[in-house]
């Protein structure tokens, strides 16, 4: 029997420690139940830290057949994982990071039991905001398994807001984002595409997180998902253009 307890007992060494994960496939493959419920004691033993949110990750198809998943997944947000744009990201702090242009959303109320329509999530949200994640998958083997990522909290780690705007006045899935690396297009991405549409995204990752237990407060911040492919996180100045939302522009070094 797989002991899922020691699995994540070892997470956190290795992230206190900056060293990269032992991935579980490395011995026995985790089930999906057994994986989310490895990166919930993970995240458990991360209580003095506050969760700021939750996080949709894996939502491409061909990403999700290359990790052996059946659709998205989802991963816990921490406030101590949110970075300024005014400083530059180190990448010696982490493992192996990688960069994703997404929005996020802010709920408006307590969300305890599955949302059952649109208007009822439009109801429960507030805001919508660019947002740039830097995942940190940080595995010690280049192939990782779509259960080892999810143990390991989805590759949360770092991300950067942009200008808050309310949900109201954006045309949600008509945003088109460009994002550059020192002038360098890296990709160019329209956010209806994710999923078919914002709302719908948002829908699945609210009642994924309370299927599994958690619970969305008001204030909390969601994330959909990542809006083109993620890169690797090398030195540069980079902008992602979020048209009528806005632009970020960061350093990593």
């Amino acid at each position: 029997m797989t002991d899922l307890d020691a699995i994540a007992r070892r997470f956190v060494a290795a992230q206190r420690a900056n060293e990269r994960y032992e991935a579980p496939s490395a011995g026995t493959a985790l089930s999906l139940d057994e994986a989310y419920a490895v990166q919930r004691t993970f995240n458990g033993m991360r209580a003095d830290e506050k969760v700021a949110g939750y996080k949709s990750a894996a939502n491409a198809e061909a990403l999700q057949r290359m990790l052996g998943l059946g659709g998205p997944i989802t991963g816990v947000l921490f406030a101590a994982g949110e970075r300024d744009v005014t400083n530059a990201v180190a990448r010696s702090g982490y493992r192996t990071l990688l960069l994703e242009t997404e929005l996020g959303f802010r709920a408006a109320r307590r969300i305890n039991v599955p949302v059952k329509s649109i208007p009822e999530l439009r109801a429960a949200t507030t805001t919508c905001t660019p947002m740039i994640e830097l995942a940190d998958p940080g595995f010690d083997r280049t192939r990782m398994t779509g259960t080892d990522l999810i143990a390991a909290n989805s590759a949360s780690a770092v991300f950067i807001r942009g200008q808050a705007q309310s949900v109201s006045e954006i045309a949600l899935d008509e945003v088109n984002v460009q994002f550059r690396r020192d002038g360098e297009t890296l990709h160019e991405a329209r956010s209806g595409d994710l999923m078919g549409s914002q709302w719908e995204a948002l829908k699945w990752l609210v009642n994924r997180v309370i299927e599994l237990g958690y619970v969305v407060e008001p204030g909390h911040l969601l994330m959909t998902g990542s809006l083109g492919p993620a890169h690797p996180a090398v030195p540069g100045r980079y902008v992602a253009d979020f048209a009528e939302l806005g632009a970020i522009e960061f350093d990593v070094v």
